[in-house]
């Protein structure tokens, strides 16, 4: 193993033609690592491969994984196996499976509902919990937002809406804002899968304040790397305007770990709300993602604090990209000093 050897791991098949040296939106990070002094490679990832990289992989230092939760209809079961297994070994892994069911699924926000950036968050892990208690949630509200356990892309987000006695509307957040209306009895089957494999379904209450958009916080490690701001997302409110036109969700733009726009954030983040997350899980310093992103409601726009700010929508860790360009050298930084650890 040489430590200064680092994988970009990649889903595709051989023949995909992917390379994370090329891709637009690793190119950069790669191009940084090898004026680093790093050498950087493209590893390509499918399930086909797992016992061959069992091996390829220990030459490497460090192995930076980009592959989804979801991907290509399968799971990471296999994956998270082997990045176990070579971690184990002595090579650095981000992000390590153990960090990713920690902190990067939708149950997070039911671990940190106590926090200053929680909510109003109820957990079903049966389909028979969710029948007895969901119907109750939902009447007393009018709107929740239901979340599987683990998804990427907006696939398992749905927003429910309380019709009436006998029927829902939901929206497919992967869907944009299409809905469709079922029957109480059709809406508790449809959602009786999410339960497998020991699945469950995170209860979010609706932000009215989705309005505002979404301001994306990354982080390398527990330091804040840059920022992005979505002014439409996929569940945006119609209601808002007096159209029926289709919003598709809005570009995304990018910030520096500077933006003063985001000052009262990246303060919170770094002097307060990572730690209480990391006591929280139990997640040493160390073992932190060298790319994360929270992504945050904006509930007041010009609110004297942060805690009244903002409220946390989700967190990802398992493959953060595209990324802001400020968080490349917080990436480099963050691996070097982990693997001469």
């Amino acid at each position: 193993m040489k430590s200064d050897d680092v994988a970009i791991l990649i889903h595709g098949d051989i023949n995909s033609g992917r390379d994370a040296l090329t891709e637009e939106k690793y190119k950069d990070l790669a191009s940084s690592f090898s004026s680093d002094g790093f050498n950087v490679k493209s590893v390509l990832y499918n399930d086909g491969l797992a016992d061959k990289l069992r091996t390829d992989l220990l030459k490497f230092g460090a192995v930076l994984v980009w592959v989804n939760p979801i991907e290509q209809g399968r799971d990471r079961k296999k994956l998270d196996l082997l990045l176990a297994e070579i971690s184990e070994k002595g090579c650095f892994v981000s992000t390590h499976p153990d960090i990713i069911i920690k902190m990067g699924t939708k149950d997070i926000l039911y671990k940190t509902k106590d926090m200053d950036w929680g909510g109003d968050i109820k957990m079903y892990t049966t389909h028979e919990d969710f029948v007895k208690r969901f119907h109750a949630s939902l009447l007393g509200a009018g709107i929740r937002v239901l979340k599987q356990y683990r998804g990427n892309g907006g696939n398992g987000v749905y927003k429910i809406i309380y019709k009436s006695a006998d029927a829902v509307t939901l929206v497919h957040a992967i869907a944009g804002n299409e809905e469709r209306t079922l029957s109480w009895s059709e809406f508790n089957t449809a959602f009786k899968p999410f339960f497998s494999n020991n699945g469950l379904l995170i209860d979010q209450e609706w932000n009215e304040n989705t309005i505002n958009g979404m301001v994306r916080c990354y982080l390398s490690g527990t330091k804040v790397a840059g920022f992005g701001y979505q002014e439409i997302n996929a569940l945006y409110e119609l209601k808002n305007y007096n159209t029926q036109t289709h919003f598709p969700p809005g570009k995304r733009y990018y910030f520096t770990e500077n933006c003063g726009l985001f000052s009262d954030l990246k303060e919170i983040m770094e002097t307060s709300w990572v730690f209480q997350l990391r006591n929280n899980l139990s997640i040493t310093e160390d073992m932190m993602p060298v790319i994360w992103d929270a992504d945050f409601f904006i509930n007041k726009i010009n609110s004297p604090t942060a805690v009244e700010k903002y409220t946390l929508c989700e967190i990802n860790v398992s493959c953060v990209s595209p990324f802001p360009s400020s968080a490349i050298k917080f990436i480099v930084d963050e691996v070097r000093n982990r693997i001469r650890k």
